[in-house]
């Protein structure tokens, strides 16, 4: 049975992100376990700005677990990437991930998912081979590291719109096998897949040893059930496959946060029922 995360902007963040709340984090937690909600994915910039402490403390009072930290404001907003033509850019990039599993291993439960989307960064122009390569290298290392804490990673793949490399589902495959590492699997999102993938089904399915971590949104990067994704199609191959993990919302908060988390939840408890025993 899968459970519900809603993704929570942290207030170091000076950029809009997909986030059905973003600032307050106390004030955010408190709002989705009212709704329901199981978890939170923080999307975060810099874990070093964060009072682990507190968090912890905002999330046990409300009953919530820390699902997920989400990486993408590394390179979106300090151009920070694992793999990049720049290796003062590389060493600056592993570094802050590495800070992000210290995060995690402080301040969460054991299984924390990390996830490396476009802080993979933007690879080697020209060069396709040589930046699969170290990509496969730099998750490799980042692993290794993660791995006695008890962290995991997840790679997600991105459409072609947003990212240089690894949009589909077999291309993020294809690295997982590449970096062989029990603790380094795949997080896919329905709105990414939409895009690149020729059937979403057949690549959960194709998937199925892999896939850790999902992110939902409708097509319109709006709640679910807000367009034209079959969700109970995809909840559905998701028990199918053996999925008992997280599916976080990452999604734009429109029309605002409390209409957004509350449509997303009121949806999707249709097909994911809200667990008892935690």
């Amino acid at each position: 049975m899968q459970r519900i995360a809603a993704v929570i902007g942290t207030p170091d963040l000076t950029e809009e992100t997909l986030a059905v709340y973003s600032g307050n984090l106390a004030t955010a937690f408190g709002k989705v376990a009212k709704l329901g909600y199981d978890g939170v994915e923080l999307m975060t910039r810099d874990p070093s700005q964060l009072d682990g402490s507190q968090i912890r403390h905002w999330l046990d009072d409300n009953h919530l677990e820390l699902a997920c930290l989400g990486t993408g404001h590394v390179y979106g907003e300090d151009g920070l990437g694992l793999v990049h033509p720049d290796r003062e850019i590389c060493r600056q990039a592993m570094a802050r991930l590495k800070s992000f599993v210290d995060f995690a291993a402080a301040h969460s439960g054991p299984g924390t998912f990390i996830n490396i989307g476009r802080s993979r960064g933007p690879g080697y122009p020209d060069d396709p081979a040589g930046t699969l390569d170290g990509m496969g290298l730099a998750f490799r290392e980042l692993a290794d590291y993660a791995g006695p804490l008890d962290v995991h990673l997840v790679l997600e793949p991105i459409n072609v719109h947003q990212a240089n490399h690894i949009h589909t589902t077999q291309d993020g495959i294809a690295m997982v096998q590449r970096v062989n590492r029990p603790n380094f699997g795949l997080m896919l999102d329905v709105y990414h897949m939409n895009i690149e993938d020729v059937n979403i089904y057949d690549s959960f399915r194709e998937a199925a040893d892999y896939c850790k971590f999902v992110h939902f949104s409708d097509n319109n990067r709006h709640w679910p059930g807000s367009a034209h994704l079959d969700f109970e199609q995809i909840v559905g191959v998701l028990g199918e496959i053996g999925y008992d993990g997280y599916v976080s919302l990452e999604i734009l908060p429109w029309p605002d946060s409390d209409t957004a988390a509350r449509s997303s939840l009121q949806f999707l408890r249709r097909y994911i029922p809200k667990q008892t025993l935690r």
